[in-house]
């Protein structure tokens, strides 16, 4: 999944700033395929219509596949525009990340696509949804934009809050909220769950945040917000702490209804401590999918339970 804020580089506008060569263990984007997923904004909409899917059916909630589909392409349009923001700014060579390198190198082929999918996806909005799910989606669509508006141009570099951590709420609410809208208040249960969700959104944002600043930047070109320093420097634990309380909760019955979920999230959680505990055995690249493909989990029950 995709869900990585723009690096903070705060290189200058006289030209871009220089980084030592990365080695080539460290730069092999050619032997993982799946980066494919990245570079083209497609983990993130998959990742989130796995997600939807799984608490719809966990919760026995209706959603219709317009909308569904409608937020596989808002998110894939947020992603492609996040990313094509990131090329305005001067670059640091040698310490971009390969999604980054990308987009700067095939900028206008994106216009097309991206034409297309923000016409689809109008045309669905405005006639495929009701006004409940209407009103609810342009308020999310708002935050985004004042997300957009304060890491891209007003003050990148200086969030009072980690833009790890509201890429990671955003992206839970927009992925929950056709669910959330039908249960009821009470419903203590949902709101745990989607809690949990939004930890590993979290969580997967400052890993590769916090990874890249180490192992492309070398601690140069500005430094991640301190929350994420400190997710970074205690990640193992924090997955684990999350795997206890969701094992937890799957072994006291009280989730027992909703275990697929449970069991998701679980298996989410102990993934992202695989792919850290791993990670000096991995190329920085094989570590930005492994952390992706570790929320990809809900496709285990969507298919085969």
């Amino acid at each position: 999944m995709n869900l990585t804020p723009p690096e903070n580089t705060n290189s200058t506008h006289a030209g871009p700033a220089k980084l030592r060569p990365e080695s080539a263990a460290h730069r092999a984007s050619s032997s993982t395929p799946l980066l494919w997923l990245t570079v083209l904004s497609l983990d993130a909409p998959a990742v989130a219509v796995l997600w939807q899917l799984l608490f719809a059916r966990s919760f026995h909630a209706q959603v219709r596949a317009s909308i569904t589909l409608l937020l596989a392409l808002v998110v894939w349009l947020i992603y492609v525009a996040d990313r094509l923001l990131d090329t305005l700014k001067v670059p640091a060579q040698g310490a971009e990340p390969t999604r980054h390198l990308f987009y700067r190198r095939h900028l206008w082929a994106f216009l097309l696509p991206f034409t297309a999918v923000f016409l689809l996806a109008a045309w669905i909005s405005l006639t495929r949804l009701d006004e409940n799910t209407f009103r609810d989606g342009t308020a999310i669509l708002l935050a985004v934009g004042v997300y957009f508006l304060t890491v891209h141009l007003l003050s990148p570099g200086r969030e009072w809050l980690p833009k790890e951590m509201q890429v990671g709420v955003l992206f839970a609410l927009g992925t929950c909220f056709p669910v959330l809208e039908q249960m009821s208040r009470s419903n203590v249960f949902m709101l745990a769950t989607y809690l949990v969700f939004t930890a590993l959104c979290w969580m997967n944002c400052a890993a590769i945040e916090y990874e890249e600043w180490k192992r492309l930047r070398h601690h140069q070109f500005g430094s991640p917000h301190p929350w994420t320093l400190w997710m970074g420097r205690r990640f193992l634990w924090i997955a684990f702490a999350i795997a206890i309380l969701v094992a937890g909760l799957i072994a006291s019955g009280v989730g027992r209804a909703h275990r697929e979920l449970l069991a998701s999230e679980l298996l989410s959680a102990l993934a992202l401590a695989l792919v850290r505990y791993k990670d000096k055995s991995l190329s920085i690249d094989q570590f930005r999918v492994l952390v992706d493909i570790a929320l990809f989990t809900p496709l285990l029950f969507l298919l085969f339970w």
